[in-house]
């Protein structure tokens, strides 16, 4: 997604890819990037003729995914509920699939997302999105040989930003079991869940107790 504001001579650009990875960029500066889901607030401040002006942009997800921006400044609503277009160019032709994968997995109904995201695979057979997004889904499911297994593939066709794996939030589980780091240091290319059985004994032990 993307959109351009304007407030007198401050000219404010906001970037949001499909991994929720959000950039601010004022005046041609980058003043914030955040990871989010849901929505976040961007807390800048921009020299205006001088002074210092404190901005504030809020990001929101609808229930129909489309990401909204309200932008204050100095404590004042400039823009309220402005809808984000998306940028550059769709998919050819469009996977439908996708997006509502990833509003099932936003409303934490990982295995009817799983679903449609095998329906998506069906059309775009070797899209990055949509494994990242399944290993989120398996993550929530506390399967993690299925969740490294599909990030795997999603940097195998090219998953742009791998930082990703290492914040989002839906992949909290996925990054504590112990094969995560032989997994990182191989750059996603191996894993093997079995290589620490003690440590899932160990686990076991605990939530026995």
């Amino acid at each position: 997604h993307y959109l351009k504001l304007k407030n007198g001579i401050t000219v404010i650009e906001f970037h949001n890819n499909w991994l929720g990875v959000e950039t601010i960029i004022a005046n041609g500066v980058e003043v914030s990037k955040k990871s989010s889901i849901m929505g976040t607030n961007h807390d800048f401040v921009v020299v205006e003729n001088g002074e210092a002006a404190r901005y504030i942009l809020t990001t929101k997800l609808t229930n129909g995914m489309q990401v909204l921006v309200d932008l204050r400044r100095n404590g004042e609503m400039v823009v309220e509920n402005k809808i984000v277009p998306m940028g550059g160019q769709s998919r050819q032709p469009e996977n439908k699939y996708i997006k509502q994968g990833i509003a099932l997995l936003m409303d934490y109904e990982p295995q009817e997302a799983l679903k449609v995201f095998n329906l998506a695979m069906d059309l775009s057979p070797n899209d990055a999105e949509i494994y990242f997004h399944m290993a989120c889904c398996y993550s929530l499911l506390e399967d993690v040989t299925q969740s490294y297994e599909c990030l795997k593939k999603s940097v195998e066709c090219g998953l742009p930003e791998k930082e990703n794996i290492f914040n989002h939030e839906m992949l909290a589980f996925a990054r504590i079991h112990p094969a995560f780091e032989d997994f990182v240091n191989s750059d996603f290319t191996y894993f093997n869940v079995d290589d620490h059985p003690a440590d899932d004994e160990a686990r076991s032990g605990e939530s026995r107790g």
